[in-house]
């Protein structure tokens, strides 16, 4: 399993250099599996997730908590006006269920 200061480095790399991944957890979670293992991309889509551990890639969670913390201290590394827009509702209308009963 890869450590969170290594998981940190490559996300950053990633999104200094794609703003694609910047908007799109999925595409940054391609690019980081990718730059873990060669070919992680052309793997089967149920080989990767049943084997995430074994095949050392890290957790789909890690890459998205370890985007927003970057994205929290460096603000160059935000997404589009739009997606951060959007993210902004998603996390209102999350506060609002976690709260529901």
């Amino acid at each position: 399993m890869h450590n969170l200061k290594t998981i940190e480095g490559k996300v950053r790399r990633i999104l200094e250099k794609d703003e694609e991944a910047r908007n799109d957890d999925m595409t940054l979670y391609l690019a980081v599996c990718n730059s873990c293992l060669k070919g992680a991309g052309a793997m089967p889509f149920a080989e990767v997730m049943a084997q995430h551990k074994y095949l050392g890639l890290p957790s789909f969670e890690s890459i998205s908590r370890t985007r927003r913390r970057l994205q929290e201290k460096h603000p160059e590394l935000h997404g589009s006006l739009r997606m951060q827009k959007l993210r902004a509702r998603g996390e209102k209308a999350y506060r609002r269920y976690a709260k529901s009963d």
